[in-house]
């Protein structure tokens, strides 16, 4: 019983019984209108070749033995044009059909031929056909009729579905289908009528012997089996129909006058059956393509995991929306989730139950604006855009539902939010919405945040900082500044952090935490870091060049490097390049680039071990820290943050603490540095506690390299005699 459903599911199928999915109907559908662009140009294009041959070989001849032009051009030609002008305005209104947007010169023109061949239809005298009728000429009468009221009938139903689509109304396929089902209504109508008009010619009295025009109502057949295949069925009914009762009117003739011959009814039955299985094939063939097309539309436009728009495809529609709405301004606004904390629920209960929260925050989204456009960015980010109506109260009961998925985590989402103003594209809409959600997290937030001119100001300088990055190395625009670090003991300077600065032409000094955090967010801050590293160690050379002593210089390296480039690679070339010794070169790793993979951390600081640096851990306690990292990693300086020395003389646990992590780091056998020293009271505690390094502005605030030497010369800064 299976096999038998699975013959006739397969037979539905291949027949054109199976309903198709919109796409797959709309697709077969274009294919038939491509067919007809085609079809009717080789109409349009034959039949001027019949009026060209019928000038030739009847309509001069007449004229010279005195017959009138047009009387002659009409006797001969009269139902050429008639088609010819259908040609041409099929070719027309299928072109017009496919357009991307409603043309109006092919409007124009469809109008204009139709309106000729319908005038064509009523002005030529049919009369003149029928004034000496004939009842055994009947058929043919009747026929010559239907032709022309099929004609007429086309040309009104092309004008109408082309005016439809022209006033921005979505063109009902039953409309085309129309159309061009009564283009093929009229071929056929010709086809019959010129074959058995040429089979019941008499000549002389007797059939006439060159009876040869049977071809042109298959040559017909042919045509209409190519624009009718958008359902096999149809097709073949319609054919079915058409080929049995123009072989009953042959047969109907009275055979003492002419007779259908045995083998022409083989040929003629051999014929219907070929091209019906042409029209299956093309058909299946077709429906092949566009279900393989709507497979690979469906991959590029549906998320798979939430079923929501792919993120591409929704920057696409997202323009289309605003392009075509006029009054777009202030109508619309660009909404950018973010999953607080959802790596904790990955974490906890797996990624089948992660998937599931995504699926279920994308559906809470999409409930709360429907009919609006949403989309999963990225991992647990969601996009969307929606009108611009209560969005506060939509964003609390989202915040809600969210929250309510999971009872033990209850994990939160931050929304940022840009209304539209302009007519930016939706990639811009969709990053200030982006910008608007990460300021949340500067400001400790955990709720929704709306783009403005404040917040506008600070993301045109990070587009400017990210976009201008490579010419501010190539010009000099970076430029290190060196902080001071001097022993606690005697306060010598022992080394110094080379710290970047950007001097901008436009914007003057920018703020280092703008736009370090700028290029670290865009994965760019390598190409600040390495110029760096060259200037440092070009600063370095030149000393050692002189024969005198360098003062040793730390260096940051992003986060974001050790995922960009090769770090200990990098770092090895350039110093090899000035041939600067290795002991007089540390690199700094933020504590936070602990939180990405430790394993590639892991691998990237011991090669910068084993080529001979040293590495240090900077901003130690800055909100990361963990003392499994001292455990972990081998680093051989520990830097403590800043924060630890706030409220130094306020908070009774601060002294403690620093104590305790002093005393730690000591045992492990890696040495101590402490930044943001600002009092001597400051100083004398770290000394006491044996804090080896200090660093801050009671030393001095980050200086120049002109500034450094300077300072240096006047004994200002003593370099120790041992770092």
């Amino acid at each position: 019983m299976e096999k038998v459903k699975k013959f006739f599911a397969k037979f539905a199928d291949m027949f054109g019984f199976k309903k198709s999915t919109r796409y797959v109907s709309e697709y077969l559908h274009k294919a038939n209108m491509r067919s007809g662009v085609f079809m009717a140009a080789v109409v349009a294009i034959l039949e001027v070749w019949l009026v060209i041959r019928q000038h030739l070989k009847y309509i001069i001849p007449a004229v010279k033995e005195g017959t009138p032009y047009f009387k002659s051009l009409f006797d001969n030609t009269s139902l050429f044009w008639l088609l010819m002008v259908m040609g041409i305005s099929m070719f027309l209104y299928c072109l017009y059909y496919l357009s991307e947007k409603p043309s109006k010169y092919l409007l124009i023109g469809v109008v204009a031929v139709s309106t000729v061949g319908a005038a064509l239809c009523c002005l030529l005298p049919l009369e003149n056909r029928i004034k000496n009728f004939n009842p055994k000429r009947l058929i043919d009468t009747v026929l010559l009729i239907c032709l022309y009221c099929s004609i007429l009938a086309y040309h009104l139903i092309a004008i109408v579905a082309t005016f439809t689509r022209y006033k921005g109304k979505r063109i009902d396929a039953l409309q085309s289908i129309a159309v061009i089902s009564v283009f093929a209504l009229s071929l056929l109508i010709f086809g019959i009528r010129v074959s058995y008009g040429d089979f019941t010619s008499m000549k002389s009295g007797v059939a006439n012997p060159d009876y040869k025009q049977i071809i042109c109502f298959l040559m017909m057949a042919i045509y209409v089996g190519c624009l009718l295949i958008w359902r096999p069925y149809l097709s073949v009914a319609i054919l079915g129909v058409v080929f049995y009762g123009f072989y009953f009117l042959l047969k109907s003739f009275d055979q003492s006058i002419r007779h259908f011959p045995e083998g022409d009814v083989v040929n003629y039955i051999t014929f219907f059956i070929s091209l019906a299985m042409v029209s299956i094939s093309i058909f299946n063939q077709r429906l092949h393509e566009a279900r393989k097309d709507e497979e690979l539309e469906i991959l590029a436009t549906v998320d798979k995991l939430t079923g929501l728009m792919t993120y591409n495809y929704f920057l696409s529609e997202s323009d289309k929306k605003i392009a075509n709405d006029p009054d777009h301004s202030n109508k619309y606004a660009f909404l950018f989730f973010n999953i607080v904390s959802f790596k904790t629920l990955n974490d906890q209960k797996g990624h089948v139950v992660g998937n599931k929260f995504l699926k279920d925050v994308g559906d809470i989204i999409k409930k709360t604006f429907p009919n609006s456009l949403v989309s999963r960015q990225a991992d647990d980010h969601f996009v969307a855009l929606v009108l611009n109506d209560n969005l506060l109260n939509k964003f609390d009961s989202i915040r809600t539902q969210v929250r309510a998925l999971d009872s033990d985590l209850k994990l939160d989402i931050t929304i940022g939010y840009n209304i539209v103003i302009d007519d930016e594209h939706a990639n811009a809409g969709v990053e200030k919405a982006r910008y608007a959600n990460a300021e949340l997290k500067h400001q400790n937030r955990n709720d929704y945040f709306q783009y403005d001119i404040t917040l506008h100001d600070k993301y045109e300088l990070i587009q400017y900082i990210v976009s201008h990055v490579d010419e501010a190395v190539e010009q000099g625009w970076i430029v290190p500044y060196y902080q001071p670090v001097v022993f606690s003991k005697d306060n010598k300077l022992c080394g110094v952090e080379a710290l970047a600065r950007w001097i901008d032409p436009k914007y003057g000094f920018l703020n280092p935490g703008i736009f370090i955090g700028a290029l670290e967010e865009a994965h760019l801050a390598y190409k600040v870091d390495l110029a760096m590293l060259e200037l440092v160690c070009r600063n370095m050379r030149q000393v050692l060049n002189k024969g005198e002593r360098v003062v040793p210089v730390s260096i940051n390296i992003s986060r974001s490097d050790f995922s960009v480039i090769d770090v200990a690679e990098e770092v090895l070339k350039i110093t090899k390049k000035y041939d600067i010794p290795k002991e007089d070169l540390h690199i700094e790793i933020t504590e936070s680039s602990l939180l990405d993979s430790q394993e590639k951390l892991h691998n990237a600081i011991s090669r910068i071990k084993e080529n001979g640096f040293a590495v240090w851990l900077d901003d130690f306690g800055s909100g990361y820290s963990s003392f499994n990292t001292l455990k972990d990693f081998a680093f051989d300086v520990v830097k403590l943050d800043m924060e630890f020395l706030k409220g130094f003389d306020k908070n009774a646990k601060s002294k403690p603490v620093i104590d305790s992590v002093i005393k730690m780091a000591d045992s492990i056998k890696m040495g101590t540095l402490c930044e943001g020293v600002e009092t001597k009271e400051q100083a004398e505690f770290l000394k006491k506690i044996g804090c080896v390094r200090l660093q801050g502005y009671l030393i001095s605030a980050p200086i120049t390299y002109e500034k450094l030497n300077e300072k240096i010369a006047n004994k200002e800064l003593v370099l120790a005699d041992k770092v």
